[in-house]
């Protein structure tokens, strides 16, 4: 009798307190572990009597004092989720992971996951059934080459006749009667003159705005004359109009007084 009440308590014991009989620690990541992106911690996080839990990362390596927290809870956990490590952001390297828990009057104890490989595996490549489509080529306009205006040189009819000249020598002795020498004239040179269509079609251009602004005004005031006139005739119209009104109101106020 007293055997099953004993085994009957420690069976009571044990389920009313299930975490205290879980191994405090972190259990993924695992030491030696190669990790990546947001990295889920998970593990056990109890003491007696609990306060918090607290949780830190440190690049490998480096002392003690450069673990940098962070994540944390004031509730215990028991074989859990306690954080998530975000390491994507992380410069690639050796990590290591510490897990302290604190007693209500301030003591700790601390367990460890080291040895991280953080971000440098391979980058997995997303794979798609989809085939990949092949980009059609675009046809590429290419306009055709200018020709070049060839300048060529235009040869003065004059320069030639001094070309072929025959230069006369002077003679050694002067003649007794000295003979009248008549050089011939050099022939005025042709010069070619170039003219620019574009420059060509800027002056008719204007000659004919200059012809049209002309006309226009010209017309203009052929209007202007015209527009005068018939004003004139309106007006001589409108006053013999009421003079024969009054006239004929005067000849007939005349013939009833008669």
């Amino acid at each position: 009798m007293f055997i099953a009440c004993a085994a009957a308590a420690v069976a009571l014991l044990a389920w009313a307190s299930p975490v205290s009989a879980q191994e405090p620690g972190i259990t993924s990541p695992g030491t030696g572990s190669a990790v990546g992106g947001d990295v889920p911690v998970l593990g056990t996080a109890v003491i007696d009597p609990f306060q918090k839990y607290e949780l830190y990362y440190k690049l490998e390596p480096s002392g003690d004092d450069a673990y940098i927290y962070f994540d944390g809870g004031t509730s215990p956990v028991s074989n859990g989720q306690l954080a998530v490590w975000r390491a994507a952001a992380l410069p690639s390297g050796e990590y290591s992971l510490r897990l302290r828990v604190v007693k209500l009057d301030g003591n700790y104890a601390e367990y460890f996951a080291r040895n991280l490989s953080v971000n440098q595996g391979p980058t997995p490549t997303p794979t798609s059934d989809q085939p990949t489509e092949t980009p059609i080529p675009t046809a590429t306009f290419t306009p055709a080459p200018q020709p070049t205006p060839e300048v060529g040189q235009v040869e003065q009819p004059g320069a030639l006749a001094e070309e072929e000249a025959p230069v006369e020598e002077a003679p050694t002795q002067a003649p007794v009667e000295q003979a009248q020498v008549i050089l011939p004239t050099a022939t005025p040179a042709a010069v070619a003159v170039i003219v620019d269509p574009a420059a060509q079609d800027s002056a008719e251009a204007a000659a004919a705005g200059s012809v049209t602004r002309e006309l226009g005004e010209a017309l203009a005031i052929e209007r202007l004359r015209g527009y005068f006139f018939q004003g004139m005739r309106l007006s001589g119209l409108l006053f013999l109009t009421v003079g024969l009104i009054f006239g004929g109101r005067r000849l007939f106020e005349w013939l009833r007084t008669r």
